[in-house]
């Protein structure tokens, strides 16, 4: 039975990648599928196409940018630090950040930034008007000092998505442990779990052979080049390549092991405080579908598709990824691709993932 369902989802992964080469979603992409058999995970993987036109070929080892796939990361690595004392979810944001007293988000809590329900902006180019060199304490701290004030009390208690918030999470997170927050994602997530070589901050490698196996992610304007092993979103370039809302790459087996770990937490497997720390992150909360580091299935129109169970919860990245977990099938879809390459403007993933997800749950069932 096992390796009947390994072959319909390889078959899907396969049908479903080569129609978004063909219909311009993306010039290439890898997808892994994890499914729990018993008493281990299989994963299968799925390339096509090409990293960029002209391009070596996609295969299983091709390194994506993660884009906001950072933030299950980040938000893992928060609950990692709370569990050990370091970070606390339900202080207050200006404890760990004392610039933000007398400011509205000076009397948040970290649980309510990290599930996006802090009343922080979605979004801001700071990028745009730094005047400091990029990675620099002084860029850092003015981009600190322009977000604090970005609050509206309308949107407090309500999910409204926001880098900002991960943007001010990682940096408390950093201040709290003493150590930076590509150490922090590395020593309590990546490294326990055997993923150091397949999920980091790229701006944290000592070396640029990784970038060897890097699809690029298109030009930018604002850095006056292509990009390939830098991170696409210019606001964490702006910050040093290392923010909480984006910066990571990894490769799509990286990933979907991170997402069978979590779903192996969800059942038990790895302890009761990893149970706890898990179904608490994921659990559904008042005013929207964003959880604690994830988001979960829209009840509407869902880019995790039709098929997929209502406790799924997973994420997207601007630059074409998305993972998603199903508890209940044990099972994990990885997607990443660079569908930036083409274009920012181009949105045909929209479309395409929810058809994506439906073809491999439909795999999955027998459907």
């Amino acid at each position: 039975m096992g390796s009947e369902i390994s072959i319909r989802i390889a078959g899907a992964l396969r049908r479903q990648l080569d129609a978004g080469c063909t219909g311009g979603v993306f010039p290439g992409a890898s997808a892994c599928a994890a499914v729990w058999q018993g008493s281990a995970w299989r994963y299968i993987e799925v390339s096509a196409g090409v990293r960029a036109e002209g391009a070596a070929k996609v295969s299983s080892d091709t390194i994506y940018d993660l884009a906001s796939l950072t933030k299950p990361w980040v938000g893992t690595t928060a609950l990692r630090l709370y569990q050990a004392g370091v970070f606390p979810l339900d202080g207050h944001v200006e404890a760990l950040v004392p610039e933000a007293r007398g400011l509205p988000i000076g009397g948040q809590t970290w649980e309510a930034v990290l599930s996006h329900r802090s009343g922080l902006q979605a979004w801001e180019p700071f990028y745009e008007r730094l005047a400091a060199k990029p990675g620099s304490d002084e860029a850092r701290d003015w981009i600190l000092g322009d977000l604090l004030p970005r609050w509206d009390a309308s949107r407090a208690g309500t999910a409204v998505y926001s880098d900002l918030g991960y943007i001010l999470a990682g940096t408390a997170m950093a201040r709290a442990a003493g150590e930076s927050l590509d150490a922090l994602v590395a020593e309590r997530v990546a490294m326990p779990l055997g993923l150091s070589d397949v999920a980091f901050f790229g701006a944290s490698r000592r070396n640029d052979d990784w970038v060897l196996e890097c699809a690029p992610t298109g030009w930018s304007t604002w850095r006056g080049r292509v990009l390939c092993g830098e991170v696409h979103d210019d606001n964490c370039a702006a910050l040093g390549g290392v923010a909480g809302h984006a910066g990571m790459f990894g490769t799509a087996r990286g990933v979907a092991s991170f997402g069978a770990a979590c779903v192996g937490a969800w059942h038990g497997r790895r302890g009761a405080l990893e149970e706890e720390s898990i179904r608490f992150a994921t659990a559904r909360r008042p005013g929207g579908t964003h959880r604690l580091g994830w988001d979960g299935k829209s009840d509407g129109s869902s880019a995790a598709g039709s098929r997929i169970d209502a406790d799924a919860f997973g994420h997207l990245g601007f630059t074409g990824t998305s993972v998603w977990c199903d508890p209940r099938r044990q099972l994990v879809i990885v997607l990443l691709s660079n569908r930036v390459a083409v274009s920012d403007e181009n949105a045909k993933i929209r479309a395409f993932r929810p058809r994506f997800h439906d073809a491999i749950v439909d795999a999955f069932d027998g459907r």
